[in-house]
């Protein structure tokens, strides 16, 4: 089949989408759901990844909805479960649109520029507090909460009755995992559209795919230099306000705004790990380290995360090298960034 066909185009857009509502239904799968997207958006452009967000969203909308029915729990918190995987979902998918699409740009002069890919990571952030926020603000006041938390108990009974907890130490628990979630959804928000965007682009670029020609999103990812990830200077102030808020969320009571303050806290650290990242990037470039050197090294850093005490050297030596730059030249910009 030609690659340029219209049957190989619809292919794609539908075939892509409807497998990005199966990933979303299957376990750790769920978390790169959208690779497939990203997919389209370097196989067949803007129109096509747009069209194929829809079908996606669409399939995880009635796969939800159909998947609540079956709760006995309270209606309205099966409402809320179904808004909440929507909205979610409509996000992550908007913020591939920012990370992709040409048409994001910023005002320079009488001109304009596409903005560069740190630029785009923040303006994702932004996105997604947009149509999350509302949501969640909706969900955390009144009884949609409890009703919530009630869907969640009945949807895990079955295990809850196999490992002998009862209901009241599973709803304390919830709870307090519902917190937690509150307070760092946006840093496992823009994790998620990272990691979708990025694994997208190592299969496409990385394997034998074949791609069209012709496309802008294509061309100008394929140029992308993750050594040159770069935050403008001015972010260093969100930094420092996200973490006095965190400061005085703990000593006084700022109820609801703590967790403002908290998901901040965590995104501005998380993005100057990605800056940290990119200076090891630099680093590991300059003294042509092989290839499986870097993948080792890799490896171990995600490791180091999860042994107690190393995972707080590098959760915050990587932000702290990130920061650093303010300061230190370490001669990786030959310019301004321009992807």
């Amino acid at each position: 089949m030609e690659l340029d066909s219209p049957r190989a185009y619809w292919i794609d857009v539908i075939g892509l989408g409807l497998a990005s509502v199966l990933m979303f239904r299957f376990g750790l799968l769920r978390l790169l759901f959208l690779v497939p997207i990203q997919l389209v958006w370097i196989r067949r452009g803007e129109q096509a990844a747009i069209s194929s967000s829809a079908v996606t969203l669409l399939g995880i909308a009635a796969a939800s909805a159909a998947s609540v029915m079956q709760v006995s729990a309270v209606a309205g918190g099966a409402r809320a479960l179904v808004v909440l995987d929507v909205v979610f979902v409509l996000a992550m998918l908007a913020g591939l649109f920012t990370m992709n699409s040409p048409r994001v740009r910023v005002q320079v002069g009488e001109g304009s520029r596409e903005l560069t890919t740190a630029e785009r990571a923040i303006a994702t952030v932004l996105l997604g507090a947009a149509l999350l926020g509302p949501v969640l603000l909706w969900i955390s006041r009144g009884a949609t909460a409890d009703q919530l938390i009630a869907v969640q108990v009945e949807l895990i009974r079955p295990l809850l009755e196999a490992t002998g907890a009862t209901t009241d130490e599973v709803w304390a628990l919830t709870e307090l995992v519902v917190g937690a979630i509150l307070s760092g959804v946006l840093f496992g928000f823009l994790l998620l559209v990272a990691a979708n965007w990025w694994v997208g682009m190592l299969v496409a670029f990385r394997t034998r795919l074949r791609l069209p020609a012709g496309n802008p999103v294509m061309e100008r990812l394929s140029s992308y230099a993750p050594a040159q990830f770069v935050l403008p200077a001015w972010f260093v102030w969100a930094l420092i306000v996200a973490w006095a808020g965190v400061l005085g969320s703990i000593v006084f009571d700022f109820q609801g705004l703590s967790y403002v303050f908290w998901n901040a806290g965590f995104v501005t650290l998380a993005l100057y790990a990605m800056q940290g990242i990119s200076i090891l990037l630099h680093f590991a470039e300059r003294r042509k380290l092989a290839r499986g050197t870097r993948m080792m090294f890799a490896a171990g850093l995600v490791l180091g995360l999860l042994i107690p005490g190393l995972n707080i050297v590098i959760g915050l030596g990587l932000p702290g090298l990130g920061v650093s730059e303010m300061w230190v030249d370490f001669h990786r910009l030959k310019g301004s960034e321009e992807t």
